[in-house]
């Protein structure tokens, strides 16, 4: 059996320190993980984790656009499905909740680190704000479908914003309980009622405001 290739290994090297330095900060931070952390713990010297990325810095750049783009490929589109406002609603929030229990490292990455920039470059702190500003457009697209907002970009923002604050909390929270998961029950009650504060009267839904709109 022939040896692999040295550019088929220089890959496999390169994804495993990924994979050990995005489970590490994911669960200590980027401040408290170490070159000779990720060393230790995807079983690679430190000069080859440098020679692949250069710094500490240049890892955590990796994660994140790497953390980006898969969280981004496993979203939905944003045309919700549905035949009225609850239906899209309820498809919307099961896309949420699956992406935020499949992609848990990524959005503690992205989601939850804002304390990130005292300590890292502009480079890193530039990848997340690219993140998010992905994620916040993806969500405005989804809940403009869901409410009928096309005329009202500026109530699909809020509603997006809010959501994934909502979202980021979470993030944060499972630094102290890992079991934390998403609430989407009272994210859905909080989003019908901001709908309901901007006069947006949607069809499908129980509760009060919720009258015809679409």
């Amino acid at each position: 059996m022939r040896e692999a290739p040295a550019q088929d290994r220089g890959g496999r090297s390169r994804d495993a320190i990924l994979d050990t330095a995005g489970e590490l900060m994911s669960r200590y931070g980027y401040a408290a993980t170490s070159i000779s952390m990720i060393s230790a713990e995807c079983g690679l010297p430190a000069s080859s984790i440098y020679w692949h990325f250069g710094s500490k810095d240049g890892i955590y750049v990796a994660v994140l656009e790497r953390a980006r783009t898969a969280l981004l490929a496993a979203l939905a589109p944003p045309e919700v499905p549905g035949a009225d406002v609850a239906q899209r609603l309820d498809a919307f929030l099961a896309e949420v909740e699956d992406a935020f229990r499949r992609h848990p490292h990524g959005l503690k990455l992205l989601l939850g680190l804002s304390m990130v920039q005292a300590d890292a470059s502009a480079a890193a702190v530039a990848q997340v704000h690219h993140y998010r500003d992905a994620l916040v457009a993806w969500a405005q697209d989804a809940l403009s479908a869901v409410f009928g907002l096309s005329d009202r970009p500026e109530v699909a923002d809020e509603l997006a914003r809010f959501t994934l604050r909502m979202a980021s909390g979470t993030a944060v929270t499972r630094w102290f309980e890992p079991g934390a998961v998403l609430e989407t029950g009272p994210l859905r009650v909080a989003l019908l009622a901001l709908a309901a504060h901007h006069n947006v009267l949607v069809r499908g839904t129980s509760g009060e405001g919720a009258l015809s709109h679409d």
